[in-house]
């Protein structure tokens, strides 16, 4: 019988938690800055977007402030061409709208590497820095390969707010 005490506390204190409106265990709300990418959920591995030739990852950095956002595109790039990686925010609540912010383009000419997304003109820094309005969000990356566009590779998913 104590057992069954025990797990009944356990079940009424997780759900006087939930009720009062904390997550616990999700690390998804962020009290400080916060980083994460795609591959930290697969073994490290990076998406094939472009058959064996192109790799992408995609990550999210939280700054400071806890609202603003940046998009970090990690890549292996083995097709000998420089290339251009974007991404863009979408809204989980809305996944098939309209992007939440667009942070822009950044090219390359490495074969492995990252970049953050905004960085070539017309961006700038008003595109590659976004103060996300409270909701929850990931961030898609994808690449230019010989004028068509690849990838739609997409982040954890981050909350703000």
């Amino acid at each position: 019988m104590h057992k069954m005490n025990g797990r009944v506390t356990k079940a009424v204190v997780a759900g006087t938690i939930a009720v009062s409106g904390l997550v616990v265990g999700t690390g998804s709300a962020h009290a400080d800055s916060a980083y994460a990418c795609r591959s930290a959920n697969t073994q490290g591995r990076y998406a094939a977007v472009y058959g064996t030739s192109v790799y992408l990852d995609s990550c999210y950095d939280v700054l400071d402030d806890r609202r603003t956002i940046e998009a970090q595109v990690p890549f292996q790039n083995w097709t000998s061409h420089a290339l251009t990686y974007c991404a863009h925010a979408l809204d989980v609540n809305n996944i098939y709208g309209p992007w939440a912010h667009d942070f822009g383009c950044t090219s390359s000419g490495e074969l492995t590497g990252s970049v953050w997304a905004g960085h070539d003109a017309p961006y700038g820094s008003s595109w590659s820095d976004w103060t996300a309005p409270a909701g929850t969000y990931v961030i898609s990356a994808g690449v230019w390969v010989d004028g068509h566009y690849y990838g739609d590779v997409q982040s954890p998913r981050t909350t703000i707010g």
